[in-house]
């Protein structure tokens, strides 16, 4: 709104460009190169299939850097190719013993991705800040050479666990690395060796891309009753977990703090706990964590009461029962692995604390005439 003439009162509304227009921009394309075969084995009750890819997307959508003095969000440009390679296998064998029927089938993946161009000048799309808290500062990129949506942080080697080493940890030339630590701050590496920990030494420390995705499934029939399970998991990824503002010295802690530093020997892992929170407010792999997971995701089992019935009225009445989220084994420490939240077009694997998944039972009837 905006006050036209000398009447305050009057408010005209407007409009503005709130983006800057690019009209050559177009769809993103793809190149794709498949190999595979299907086949069959034991006269038919073993079956495999297996596929190898090679695929190219070019001309990703990426928005350029702007200068705030536009007065508009910077445009969106055609620039940036992602290149992925995998294979997926999937196997499956059914057979039966008796009245038993059974299918027992396993599928697997395997992938690979690195962005092969960024057309800005440093080859890179930076990541947004005051993401994971208060102020924070950009933690994760896509960039030539790198698989999409990679974790960019310092280095940690430890907790310093006195003064002699906080003293001791220095560059070649004899400069302590970091003069302001005290027993129980982490120790960040210093990758270029000039003896400051600064940008300079931030570096990929986590992919959150799995190299595996994986899964399992059984089901089983005999006579009146019927039987299913499913499993999925993956491997090879990695994510970034922050429940608090970090920027404050309030809020809540997980549990993982009870390991904390609290004098020599006692942890080399979890820093002191500080007011200023100095160790957290640097992003570095104290963030990270493995996203490796197993899920038993359905068990179901059902039983076909017309088979007790010698006059059918139904051609089927099936009471079954259920439960989904059985069990997950993981080591992640977090409320759920399985998360596919991104703070950007390219980024996964974020942790920001969300309501768990419940662990549902089910009962049913299902009736066919």
């Amino acid at each position: 709104n905006y006050i036209f003439g000398s009447e305050e009162a009057v408010l005209t509304p407007g409009a503005y460009v709130s983006r800057l227009a690019n009209p050559n921009i177009k769809w993103e394309a793809s190149e794709q190169t498949n190999i595979g075969f299907d086949s069959r084995f034991v006269g038919g009750k073993l079956t495999l299939t297996v596929d190898w890819y090679t695929k190219t997307s070019k001309d990703w959508l990426i928005q350029v850097p702007g200068l705030a003095t536009t007065g508009a969000d910077a445009p969106f440009i055609n620039g940036g190719n992602v290149k992925n390679t995998g294979i997926e296998m999937a196997l499956s064998y059914s057979s039966s013993v008796g009245d038993l029927n059974y299918t027992v089938s396993a599928n697997g993946a395997y992938n690979k991705n690195k962005i092969t161009e960024i057309p800005t000048q440093d080859g890179i799309i930076h990541g947004p800040t005051n993401q994971l808290y208060n102020n924070a500062g950009e933690f994760n990129r896509a960039e030539t050479g790198h698989p999409v949506g990679y974790f960019w942080g310092l280095v940690t080697d430890g907790i310093f666990q006195t003064e002699e080493e906080v003293n001791n940890y220095r560059s070649s030339e004899g400069k302590i690395i970091q003069p302001s630590a005290a027993p129980g701050d982490v120790r960040y590496v210093d990758r270029d060796g000039n003896g400051v920990i600064n940008d300079s030494d931030r570096t990929e420390i986590g992919n959150p891309n799995p190299d595996f995705t994986f899964g399992f499934s059984l089901s089983a029939n005999y006579k009146g009753f019927d039987f299913s399970m499913m499993a999925n998991g993956v491997a090879g990824n990695e994510i970034v977990q922050s429940y608090r503002n970090q920027a404050s010295q309030y809020g809540n802690y997980t549990s993982a703090i009870l390991d904390r530093w609290h004098g020599p020997g006692s942890s080399n892992t979890i820093p002191r706990v500080t007011e200023n929170n100095s160790n957290w407010i640097n992003f570095s792999d104290l963030y990270i964590h493995k996203g490796d997971f197993l899920r038993l995701s359905n068990i179901t089992l059902g039983y076909d009461f017309m088979r007790l019935m010698d006059k059918k009225l139904f051609n089927q009445v099936r009471l079954y029962a259920s439960v989904l989220n059985v069990a997950t084994l993981t080591k992640y420490d977090g409320m759920d692995p399985e998360i596919g939240y991104g703070v950007n077009s390219f980024s996964s694997g974020i942790d920001l604390g969300y309501y768990p998944r419940p662990r549902t039972f089910m009962v049913g009837v299902n009736v066919k005439f």
